[in-house]
C-alpha cells in the first residue's frame, strides 16, 4: 500500500492536469472540445479512485500510530477515551462515599474510577497519602451538608415528599482559566520548571573585530508540590438520597471547592506551604502609586505602560479586580467630554476585564486592587487525584460521615514582568 502523502501528491498531479485543460479553453474563449471533456472525465474519475485510497492509507496510518503509543504506555485510544467518558456518566459520588467507608468494599464503576485515582496517584509520585477513595483530577474540572439542621438550612429540604430543587450557595466567579492562565493536570514526580529563554545578544563592531561569543540561558520559575487540603461532614440522611440534583450538589460542590481553592491561592496566596499569590510575587510591576488615591482612567492605563516598558508579551492581555472596584468605575468617565465610562461592556479601555470576589481588598479594605497582564504567563499545576478518606466514626454523635480531602497542587509565573497591579485604589 502506498502512503497517503504519496497518493496525495498523485491526486495533485491529476488536478494540474485538469487545470491545464481548462486553462487552455479560457485562453483560447471557446468551450472545451469532447476530446478534452473526455480526458477531464478520465481525471476525474483517477482523482475519485485516489480519494479512497487516500482515506484507506490515512486509516491505516492511524491504525499503526495508535498501535505504537499503546505500545509505548502512550496516551489512550479513542475507544478509551470515550469508554472512560462512559464511566464518568455511571460514577456516583454518592455511592462512592459509601462503600469506602470501613467496612464497606468499592465495587462496580465506582471500583474503576478509584483505581483510575490510584493509578494517577502512582504517576504522579504522590505517595504516603491515606485515602478511602481517590477521585481522578479529570473528574474535577465544603461546609457541612446536613438533611434536618437549622430548620433545613442545611439539606432539610430535600426531603420531602415532591422532588426537591437544589439551589447551589453563592460562589466566587471562576476567572483564571477564561483570562489565559495555564492549568496543567497529571504531573509527575517533583519540581517541574518553567522555561523562560533569553534573547540572543548582539552589538555593533569594528570592521575586523571579533565576536565575543555568550552562552543563551534558559531560566524560570518551578512548579513545586503543595499539599492542599479539606473537610466536610455530609449527613447520613443525605447519602441516602437518590435524586440526581443531590449528587449533582456534591460532586459540584467539591469540583468549585478546589477551584476556588487552587484560583484563590494564585491571586492572594500566602507563600510558603501554599503557592505565592500574584499580588505577592516577586518581579511583578507595581504602581507607582503608593497612598490610597481614587481610581481614574489614567491610572488603570498606567499597568498598560508599565508592562509596555518592560517589553512583557502581549498574549491574553486582561484585567482583573474585585466587584466594589468594577462598580465605582463603571461610574468614572474617561473624560469630560466624551461621555465613556472607564468600565464598559466587561472591558477596560477595550481590553477584557473580570470582577471577582477572590481578589481581595487591601489595608482593612480600603483599597481595591488592581490586576492587568498577560495570563498565559501564569501555571496552575495538579499533581495525581483527589484523595478521599470516609470517617464515619469523627461525626457519628451527629449521624454524619466526615470525608477529608488531600491534594496537590502549586501556581507560579514564567514571566513575572508580565503582570502590573496597583494596590492603592479607592473605590
Amino acid at each position: 500500500m502506498k502512503k497517503s502523502d504519496s497518493l496525495k501528491i498523485e491526486r495533485a498531479t491529476k488536478l494540474d492536469a485538469q487545470r491545464t485543460l481548462v486553462n487552455a479553453a479560457k485562453t483560447a474563449n471557446r468551450e472545451m472540445t469532447d476530446a478534452e471533456n473526455a480526458a477531464f472525465d478520465g481525471l476525474q474519475s483517477e482523482m475519485e479512485a485516489l480519494d479512497l485510497a487516500i482515506t484507506r492509507a490515512e486509516k491505516f496510518e492511524e491504525n499503526e500510530l495508535r498501535f505504537a503509543a499503546a505500545n509505548a504506555g502512550a496516551a489512550a485510544s479513542s475507544s478509551e477515551e470515550r469508554e472512560v467518558k462512559k464511566i464518568e456518566k455511571r460514577f456516583s459520588i454518592m455511592r462512592a462515599i459509601r462503600l469506602a467507608s470501613p467496612g464497606q468494599i468499592l465495587d462496580g464503576v465506582e471500583k474503576e474510577v478509584h483505581e483510575m485515582g490510584t493509578a494517577e496517584n502512582r504517576a504522579a509520585g504522590v505517595t504516603g497519602v491515606e485515602a478511602s477513595f481517590a477521585l481522578p483530577l479529570s473528574f474535577m474540572r465544603a461546609t457541612q451538608q446536613t438533611v434536618s439542621q437549622d430548620s433545613g438550612s442545611y439539606g432539610g429540604a430535600l426531603v420531602q415528599n415532591g422532588a426537591p430543587q437544589i439551589v447551589d450557595n453563592f460562589r466566587p466567579k471562576l476567572f483564571l482559566e477564561a483570562l489565559g492562565a495555564n492549568f496543567i493536570t497529571g504531573l509527575t514526580g517533583g519540581d517541574v520548571p518553567l522555561i523562560v529563554a533569553s534573547d540572543f545578544a548582539m552589538d555593533f563592531l569594528a570592521e575586523g573585530a571579533a565576536i565575543t561569543p555568550a552562552k543563551k540561558t534558559y531560566a524560570g520559575p518551578s512548579l513545586n508540590p503543595k499539599r492542599a487540603g479539606g473537610a466536610v461532614d455530609i449527613s447520613n440522611r443525605l447519602l441516602m438520597q437518590s435524586s440526581v440534583d443531590v449528587e449533582s450538589m456534591i460532586m459540584n460542590g467539591l469540583r468549585n471547592g478546589f477551584q476556588n481553592l487552587l484560583e484563590g491561592a494564585a491571586i492572594n496566596g500566602a507563600g510558603g506551604v501554599a503557592p505565592t499569590g500574584l499580588l505577592s510575587y516577586s518581579g511583578v510591576l507595581q504602581s507607582t502609586t503608593v497612598a490610597s488615591a481614587a481610581a481614574t482612567y489614567a491610572l488603570c492605563l498606567e499597568l498598560q505602560a508599565l508592562i509596555e516598558a518592560n517589553d512583557a508579551t502581549e498574549n491574553s492581555l486582561g484585567y482583573l479586580l474585585n466587584p466594589k472596584l468594577k462598580a465605582f468605575l463603571k461610574q468614572i468617565k474617561k473624560d469630560a467630554g466624551s461621555g465613556l465610562f472607564v468600565f464598559a461592556d466587561n472591558k477596560i479601555d477595550g481590553i477584557n476585564a473580570v470582577a471577582t470576589s477572590l481578589v481581595p481588598a487591601l489595608a482593612a479594605g480600603a483599597n481595591q486592587p488592581l490586576i492587568y497582564g498577560d495570563w498565559s504567563q501564569m501555571t496552575i499545576g495538579q499533581w495525581g487525584a483527589i484523595n478521599i478518606k470516609v470517617n464515619p466514626y469523627s461525626a457519628d454523635l451527629s449521624d454524619s460521615v466526615r470525608l477529608t480531602l488531600n491534594t496537590h497542587a502549586d501556581m507560579q509565573i514564567a514571566n513575572p514582568k508580565a503582570f502590573a497591579v496597583s494596590k492603592f485604589l479607592t473605590a
